[in-house]
């Protein structure tokens, strides 16, 4: 198949320095959320709390893609495009290497993956990102004094996961 244009990124920043980052909220039938804990030698938010995700990546196709990808590199746990549920996204502003970006993180909620959580090292880079994991409930992670994440996104997740649990049943 051929790529309408060379660059993805390039294409879908619109010449634009954003930086586009997915994340994934797993949910277990307790209403835990796993959590990572970055490692001290991170470039960004050392020893911070964060969820699986990272940076929309050529290769990927899609911000789901990068979903999809970042989860088993992070965390060992296999999803697919058709298990993530978008949520909601973030605009930040910053400066990174004296260039001002801006970046979108997009969220999406999965109850639906296979595999035990495994950390490992980073297949591209081999090193380990994140050096603890838990499933910790809303409040344990409101309490966190190092955490990455925003406790909004948070509460809109396990909303939709209980609206959605009304539903069915």
């Amino acid at each position: 198949m051929k790529k309408a244009h060379k660059n993805w990124n390039e294409f879908i920043n619109e010449g634009r320095s954003i930086i586009i980052v997915a994340s994934v909220i797993c949910i277990d039938e307790n209403e835990q959320i796993l959590i990572l804990l970055r490692g001290e030698t991170a470039p960004r938010h050392p020893l911070h709390w964060d969820l699986p995700g990272g940076h929309v990546d050529q290769a990927d196709g899609s911000v789901e893609g990068a979903g999809v990808r970042e989860l088993q590199e992070e965390a060992g746990l296999d999803a697919s495009i058709e298990d993530l549920q978008y949520l909601d996204k973030t605009i930040k502003n910053v400066t990174r290497n004296g260039s001002p970006r801006e970046i979108i993180r997009h969220f999406f909620i999965t109850q639906n993956w296979t595999g035990d959580v495994s950390l490992v090292p980073n297949p591209e880079t081999d090193i380990l990102e994140h050096i603890e994991y838990k499933w910790a409930t809303f409040d344990e992670i409101q309490e966190l004094s190092q955490s990455s994440i925003p406790n909004y996104i948070l509460r809109k997740a396990l909303n939709k996961v209980r609206d959605q649990d009304e539903t069915t049943t």
